[in-house]
């Protein structure tokens, strides 16, 4: 499984517009996070479509958060943007494999288990998080 760029951008975009905790122009935004203009002005349309974010247009108009930062999880902003990422599937064995005995069904529950604990842990993360703990991390050493 991976995370796709477009989710991660995503993260990014949301994470900014969280700290800013206002509108932000797609201009703005690429600059701050050294994104692509276009790429991200198409994430935030995939964000906006989910309800995640809030558009206006016009003179002072950006991308804002549509909901609190404690209300949107990791999960809800890499689902909006990454329709594979709960395409997670065990490696295809062949005859030559170490194990040519064990059976895809037989390890099916190893994958569903990790598959629902990344899912879990995506779930239970939000923007807030995100935000207290990098500015935890950014905090100056005593």
């Amino acid at each position: 499984m991976r995370i796709s760029k477009k989710a991660y951008y995503g993260l990014r975009a949301a994470a900014a517009l969280a700290r800013n905790g206002g509108e932000l122009s797609v201009h703005e935004l690429a600059h701050t996070e050294d994104m692509p203009e276009d790429y991200l002005h198409k994430i935030l349309q995939s964000l906006r479509k989910a309800s995640l974010v809030t558009a206006a247009k016009g003179q002072g108009g950006g991308y804002a958060l549509a909901r609190d930062t404690a209300d949107i999880s990791v999960l809800d902003v890499v689902i909006a943007l990454d329709s594979g990422f709960k395409n997670f599937s065990p490696p295809k064995l062949t005859r030559s494999s170490p194990y040519p005995k064990l059976t895809h069904c037989q390890t099916n529950q190893i994958w569903k288990a990790l598959e629902k604990s990344i899912e879990d842990t995506l779930a239970e993360m939000t923007l807030a998080q995100l935000l207290s703990s990098s500015h935890k991390d950014s905090a100056p050493k005593e």
